[in-house]
């Protein structure tokens, strides 16, 4: 299971690069431990925060 999340992780991180306000989801990715649910958790989390910014403009 540690070998999947670190991959996950990786790519997590290709797919986040040069998305707005980046930095503090790919940390905490990158820092997540080996729940699924949890890297789960912070990418919704993420997108949900994205969207909500988009309708703001």
């Amino acid at each position: 299971m540690k070998i999947a999340i670190m991959e996950v992780r990786k790519h997590a991180a290709w797919y986040l690069k040069g998305l707005k306000r980046n930095g503090k989801v790919r940390k905490q990715t990158n820092h997540a431990d080996e729940a699924r649910e949890e890297l789960v958790d912070i990418l919704f989390t993420y997108t949900n925060e994205l969207e909500v910014a988009g309708r703001a403009y």
